[in-house]
């Protein structure tokens, strides 16, 4: 039986414990108030249940500032991911390197779970695996880009899903985006989904011009694709969704997660997102790092905290919170992202040596917080601030930088 106490435990985003502790195996078995004074001196030390990134390109890393280089969307995916994407598909070992680092920032900013999108994922789940962290992946099937065909593409999905079993572990078909496959091709990934029981993870309405390539092409509405393809009645994350409230209707349905990513948002020009009425209407938006210039996802709070969406009124750092946690956990299926008896036991515990007023979350996401120790399923990952793993990440650098300079070398 494992114990850690704080100065707060944060039971869920609406509920903290003063001077508490919390028990637990693989999974919480108590939590309870301590008599007397605090338990940290020199500062503050809270406890929470670990954050979720529900959209999220481990492999982009590397390029990932970018993304800030004034490019919308189109003319970022063109110049500067697919050529760092057909790079990495030639050469698997980078993908492992790139999300090693990535996961890595990602656990040191409280993130338990990653749903990831790319290539190569069997490496990604590699890496995962040896950092200690949950997943949930795909890959990012299309009809082209850095695939040779849709095919390959769909194959490499499906193998991935053969490669990978585990309780901390769950596997998707993803189809990438209705610009790169045929609503044929698409409403077969989703077809095949159902019959091997497992969910999908897509981009929609991330841009005006998703609306504007189907009503060219197939002469078809956002309304009318989603029906065509059976998005309606399966397990899915739909990220981004900036101009999906035609589909709002399907976005309230349970089984589906919206990961919404204000940074690459708004970076991208891909727009704002209605979240707030998105909530309003019961669905379950959650929040994703995507590709942004750090993947400390305590930046993807407060961008959103930050952000005022017309009409909606202001966020704040409660729900900010709940995005990350109770919606994540529960639209993915790994829990219930709060702390109480007999949930997962994923667990994190801040350090803030320059407290800010007497609210927890404000200390973690706005204060100078660090993470001290991580638990996923009750097992130590994180030590000191340090993780656990046995990796060496000072040569997994080294390495990732012999590739970026071979990278650079074979550019026009």
């Amino acid at each position: 039986m494992n114990e850690i106490c704080g100065d707060f435990v944060v039971v869920n985003p609406y509920v903290w414990l003063s001077n508490a502790c919390v028990r637990f195996t693989d999974r919480i078995e108590d939590i309870y108030t301590l008599s007397g004074g605090g338990v940290a001196e020199g500062g503050l030390r809270i406890i929470t249940h670990g954050m979720a990134s529900t959209h999220t390109h481990l492999g982009l890393y590397p390029v990932r500032s970018t993304v800030a280089a004034g490019l919308d969307l189109d003319s970022w995916v063109k110049g500067r991911a697919w050529r760092w994407e057909r790079f990495v598909r030639g050469n698997p070992e980078v993908s492992y390197l790139s999300s090693l680092i990535a996961a890595t920032e990602m656990l040191l900013s409280g993130v338990t779970l990653i749903a990831d999108m790319h290539f190569n994922e069997e490496l990604v789940y590699r890496t995962l695996s040896e950092i200690g962290v949950k997943a949930d992946l795909s890959v990012a099937i299309m009809d082209g880009g850095v695939f040779d065909s849709y095919e390959e593409a769909l194959e490499e999905n499906l193998r991935l899903l053969k490669a990978v079993q585990g309780a901390d572990v769950k596997v998707r078909l993803g189809p990438c985006t209705p610009r790169l496959l045929t609503p044929e091709q698409f409403r077969e990934i989703v077809t095949l989904a159902k019959q091997l029981d497992i969910g999908i993870h897509t981009h929609l309405a991330e841009v005006r011009e998703d609306i504007e390539w189907l009503k060219s092409r197939y002469s078809i509405s956002l309304k009318e694709f989603v029906d065509l393809v059976g998005l309606r009645d399966t397990d899915s994350i739909v990220a981004h969704a900036v101009w999906a409230e035609d589909v709002i209707d399907l976005l309230s349905s349970s089984n589906i997660t919206v990961s919404h990513s204000p940074r690459s948002n708004i970076l991208l020009g891909d727009g704002r997102a209605p979240v707030r009425r998105y909530l309003r209407h019961g669905v379950n938006v959650s929040l994703g790092v995507d590709v942004a210039p750090t993947y400390d996802l305590r930046d993807e709070l407060k961008t959103y905290v930050s952000l005022h969406y017309p009409g909606e009124g202001p966020s704040d750092t409660l729900e900010a919170f709940r995005l990350s946690t109770i919606n994540a956990y529960r639209g993915l299926g790994f829990g219930s992202g709060e702390l109480s008896p007999g949930e997962v036991a994923d667990l994190v515990v801040w350090s803030v040596t320059d407290p800010l007023v007497d609210d927890p979350l404000a200390q973690v996401i706005w204060g100078s917080s660090r993470v001290e120790e991580v638990y996923v399923s009750g097992r130590l990952i994180l030590k000191e601030g340090r993780p656990v793993s046995s990796v060496d990440l000072l040569r997994v650098r080294e390495r990732l930088h012999e590739y970026l300079r071979e990278f650079s070398r074979s550019q026009p």
